[in-house]
């Protein structure tokens, strides 16, 4: 091809596609149906294609109309997206991010990487969405998020995301302190005790939830199943439910909860993920350098010391 379209060409070709025939797209632009028409026809020999058929009816898309209303469509999205930022920059101010990731985030490093990012960008608007990777990952196709963060997993559908990996977690029991069963040191001490897991078939859950399977199927009370941490936390210190988290967790709580004496072979992949279909913005960027260097530099294997043990479990 000789040349590529112009600007111009992609806009008049999408209205046309939008508004279904070249007399409404030339109402909508406000132009003659004749400059229209011209258009179309430039755009087609540039292509060398012929891009729609004209009828009565109004247009019908040839294959290669469809393909190429797709592709110019996302030119076009990109482009204005591009544009926006630009003008925000120019404007001495640094544009917006949106992000998502789960609450281990925002019971450790969260804090700290806001206070800093806010430091090196003030005039940047944060939005910040809450959730397993798993359910965040539409709005990342949409384009609605920049980013997420979030456990990885063998069924977590990943082929058109970009990944980083960023830290790994061990996992533990948590109770309240002073649980009666604060003392247990084997799973089979746990079956007469009340339950949380999480609601949700991606991530580490599906590993959890096969190796505690059988464990599960012997308990005396059927476990609640939420994606609440509020919900979650809140039945841990009020009502002597027990739940496996990273144990990073425990150190906002090393005051009111505590591990259990239990081993539990599981741990965390957690990564960093973005859509291939939409570029990072700079704003975007900044944020995830800042996100790096703190889970690069917190200690994710730390134990958390366990209040003195004056129970005994059953």
């Amino acid at each position: 091809m000789g040349y590529l379209p112009k600007l111009r060409q992609l806009r008049v070709f999408q209205e046309i596609v939008r508004q279904g025939s070249v007399r409404a797209a030339a109402r909508s632009l406000r132009q003659t149906q004749p400059a229209i028409s011209r258009t179309l026809r430039e755009l087609e020999q540039t292509l060398k294609t012929t891009l729609v058929i004209r009828s009565a009816q109004g247009i019908t898309l040839t294959e290669s109309g469809k393909a190429f209303a797709q592709r110019s469509l996302l030119i076009l999205e990109e482009l204005q997206r591009a544009t926006d930022e630009i003008e925000l920059i120019d404007q001495a101010n640094q544009g917006s991010v949106a992000a998502g990731f789960s609450s281990l985030l925002a019971f450790t490093i969260f804090p700290e990487v806001v206070k800093e990012y806010q430091r090196k960008s003030p005039a940047t608007r944060l939005k910040i969405r809450e959730a397993q990777l798993s359910t965040l990952l539409p709005a990342l196709r949409e384009g609605t998020l920049d980013f997420a963060i979030g456990s990885l997993g063998a069924n977590l559908p990943l082929d058109t995301f970009n990944v980083i990996p960023l830290f790994r977690v061990p996992f533990c029991i948590i109770a309240r302190a002073n649980h009666p069963c604060s003392n247990a040191t084997a799973l089979s001490q746990l079956v007469d005790q009340r339950w949380l897991i999480p609601e949700t078939e991606m991530g580490y859950y599906p590993v959890l939830a096969e190796q505690m399977a059988a464990f599960y199927a012997s308990l005396t009370y059927p476990p609640l199943l939420t994606d609440s941490i509020a919900c979650g936390i809140n039945l841990l210190l009020q009502a002597d439910y027990l739940a496996v988290v990273a144990r990073s967790m425990l150190r906002q709580f090393e005051n009111s909860l505590e591990a259990l004496p239990v081993t539990i072979a599981l741990q965390a992949d957690y990564a960093v993920i973005w859509s291939k279909k939409w570029p990072l913005t700079t704003s975007a960027q900044r944020f995830i350098e800042v996100i790096k260097f703190h889970c690069a530099t917190y200690d994710w294997q730390k134990e958390v010391m366990p209040s003195q043990r004056l129970h005994s479990c059953g």
